[in-house]
């Protein structure tokens, strides 16, 4: 499925995410926002002037008719995660390629079924982990791929924020909701990218809250082994005081410290007996452009799958995740 000049893009979903998603649409090259869905149409009407599609119900109505509407090309899946696996298989199988806002889905069963229909339709499908098309992913994975840090050995990742009492919403779903889907998914990537195959060994632990129907994680911790003796930690929360997201990689020869990890613009690679080089990679021009313009080249190009964040890795991301909620 190829689309020749510009992509029409529809978005299912009117929250935050969407609205900083069109934003950033309006920068990119042959890219236009010609439609949304949702349950209020007050609230799509800050999309105009794209169609709005609204049934002041639990929004199926009018998603059913957004991916109906023969104008859309593209989507843009900003719905709470626990809607995202549905949501995404309607699309492709109306035909319309999918760009889904992290974390694609909630487990590895929905990630595999999202995966195949992707390839039974031949539509693309991307999992929008925004982390992997800033700058700085690829000189941090061309830096690796040169060697003279040697194998990676260890990754130290954390997303530890405050998300704030204001900002519960779907986070408080008692299905879906909770930091880790939410949070350790960003450095639950940068784990699955540099390592291989099921964990051999993990431990996990977590701290919850009680939300109304039951409980979700709020911070948490896992340890995960792999197979060449590499380890890897992962730490999440959404009420630390201490804000830190960030990635060491520490590698036989050296280490790379990823500042912001989620969306950096920074590392600092050390070598022993050098002095640390400071590699600097600012987005161009925010971090919603390059995924937005990485899926529109795919596009064009008739593309099956993105290189950088492919179906694979989706489902990885998913199985490692699933690991470690096991573990909690």
């Amino acid at each position: 499925m190829a689309v020749e000049g510009t992509v029409r893009w529809g978005i299912l979903g009117a929250g935050g995410i969407a609205k900083r998603f069109t934003a950033s649409l309006v920068g990119v090259a042959g890219a236009e926002l010609v439609a949304v869905s949702g349950r209020s149409a007050e609230r799509l009407a800050a999309f105009a002037p794209a169609r709005i599609y609204a049934d002041g119900a639990d929004g199926a109505a009018a998603h059913e008719r957004l991916l109906a509407d023969t104008e859309v090309d593209a989507i843009y899946l900003a719905l709470p995660h626990s809607m995202h696996a549905r949501w995404a298989v309607c699309a492709l199988r109306a035909g319309k390629a999918v760009l889904c806002e992290k974390p694609a889905v909630l487990t590895a069963d929905e990630a595999r079924e999202v995966a195949a229909v992707a390839r039974e339709t031949g539509v693309l499908f991307v999992e929008a982990m925004k982390c992997r098309f800033v700058p700085l992913h690829s000189r941090v994975q061309a830096l690796l791929g040169t060697g003279e840090l040697g194998r990676v050995c260890r990754i130290d990742c954390a997303q530890l924020v405050d998300y704030g009492e204001g900002r519960l919403g779907y986070l408080a779903e008692p299905v879906g909701g909770g930091a880790l889907y939410d949070l350790g998914c960003y450095p639950m990537s940068w784990v699955e990218e540099l390592t291989c195959g099921a964990p051999t060994g993990v431990s996990a632990l977590a701290r919850w809250k009680e939300v109304p129907g039951g409980r979700v994680d709020w911070a948490g911790r896992a340890e995960l082994e792999f197979a060449g003796d590499v380890e890897a930690t992962v730490a999440w929360a959404g009420d630390s005081a201490n804000y830190d997201c960030s990635c060491l990689i520490t590698c036989e020869n050296g280490s790379i410290a990823v500042e912001r990890a989620h969306r950096p613009e920074r590392a600092v690679v050390h070598r022993a007996g050098r002095p640390d080089e400071v590699v600097e990679a600012p987005y161009d021009p925010d971090d919603f452009h390059g995924e937005i313009a990485h899926f529109c080249g795919l596009l064009r190009s008739g593309a099956a799958e993105s290189p950088v964040m492919p179906l694979a890795a989706t489902v990885r991301n998913a199985e490692l995740l699933d690991a470690v909620r096991a573990a909690m």
